[in-house]
């Protein structure tokens, strides 16, 4: 259910914003809150059917004597600006946050006191704006911070080469943010969270020379990329240790169920090698014969117009539109088990720093086959191109 997680973040706590539904805000003794999708609706009961976000669970939920029954819409902080509904109104594929009690002795069925509903269709025409304005958005490291202006330099990457940026920031920008402890959906977070060496991601309106933009919605997270070889896997392979290129220091990896291990073929590898650096050479040929296409996104009109970054890297058959577009190459890698790495491998792991000195990573994304990258350019360059956007331009983008 990620993709519905951004547009909902405002809208799980609007039953405690609200006095008319304060007798529904707090858990008190036997309620029930269910947030999730409408499955079925039976006028004539009348009830719903909700599949639970948290269990998976269908639940019953019966409206008869349901008191509040608001639409709001994608996005609303509050229950201000909703609308008055009755049960007729509510449609499979509807979003549902439900709080009620349980309905005497029936399995899973719950009396509802109160139900906000985000309509599917306004769901719908919501992601496809935020996709829109995800294409438009700026990503970038964040390099230092102005807590008092609430401002933050960052490095962004353009085509002639990395750039600063000032992010400016008002009462109007929500923040969201990654961690160890929602590595996959974001929550609601502030300007404070905001660390230097933090990816961020922006969508917002840049000044006219380019100099500055002023955020409407800030993403942020502790993602990091290391590149470095295995020195060792534990036998259940949920976490290894890499030793890292740039410091040669070790860093602990661990791995959940999210994580995905891909590996490039050489002759991928070796057109994405060209790409961080033209002259680089392998018995493979020219990368640009030898990447065959593999692994192009398909072509869209989200070109150099629209992301800032080069329609196509020199002497690479890869259609690119910046950094975004390798994290997508690799997302449609096979996955591959863990049993598959090695001590000694070459991989760039990209994930959420768990401490505070990067070394340790809850990984999002191990990437092996980096050989002729990693020969390429330094260690830092090639582990920033391939992981240094990942998790923001992958985990967070809307779908």
């Amino acid at each position: 259910m990620r993709k519905y997680c951004i547009l909902l973040l405002a809208a799980l706590s609007l039953m405690a914003a609200t006095g008319e539904a304060q007798d529904a805000a707090a858990p008190a003794k036997g309620l029930i809150n269910v947030i999730g999708t409408v499955t079925a609706v039976d006028t004539a009961a009348p009830t719903i059917t909700v599949k639970e976000d948290k269990t998976g669970t269908e639940r019953i939920i019966q409206l008869a004597n349901t008191r509040t029954l608001i639409k709001v819409s994608p996005g609303a902080k509050d229950l201000k600006s909703g609308t008055r509904i009755t049960a007729d109104d509510l449609q499979p594929g509807d979003r549902v946050d439900v709080r009620g009690t349980p309905a005497g002795d029936t399995p899973n069925s719950i009396a509802a006191r109160a139900v906000i509903l985000m309509s599917a269709r306004d769901l719908q025409s919501a992601r496809q704006a935020q996709a829109a304005a995800w294409l438009h958005s700026t990503s970038g490291v964040v390099n230092s911070i102005d807590p008092s202006a609430e401002k933050l330099t960052i490095t962004t990457r353009t085509p002639e080469g990395p750039k600063p940026l000032i992010v400016e920031t008002s009462k109007q920008t929500q923040f969201t943010r990654y961690s160890p402890q929602t590595p996959a959906v974001p929550v609601p977070s502030s300007f404070s969270d905001i660390q230097p060496g933090d990816q961020v991601r922006i969508i917002g309106n840049r000044s006219a020379d380019n100099s500055s933009i002023t955020a409407t919605r800030l993403y942020s997270g502790a993602f990091r990329a290391v590149s470095g070889t295995i020195v060792s896997i534990a036998p259940d392979a949920k976490s290894l240790t890499i030793k890292s290129l740039a410091n040669k220091q070790p860093v602990q990896v661990t791995l959940n169920d999210a994580s995905a291990v891909r590996k490039l073929p050489p002759q991928l590898a070796m057109a994405l090698a060209r790409r961080l650096n033209p002259s680089a050479r392998g018995e493979t040929g020219d990368a640009n014969a030898s990447a065959g296409g593999q692994g192009r996104p398909p072509a869209t009109g989200a070109n150099n117009a629209t992301s800032g970054g080069p329609a196509s890297a020199p002497g690479i058959g890869l259609r690119t539109r910046g950094n975004g577009d390798i994290s997508q190459i690799i997302e449609r890698l096979p996955s591959e088990p863990v049993s598959g790495l090695k001590p000694g491998d070459a991989v760039v792991v990209a994930g959420i720093a768990t401490g505070t000195d990067n070394r340790q990573l809850l990984a999002t994304n191990i990437i092996a086959g980096v050989e002729p990258i990693l020969q390429s350019a330094p260690a830092r360059e090639a582990g920033a191109s391939l992981g240094g956007d990942w998790g923001l331009g992958e985990i967070a983008a809307p779908q």
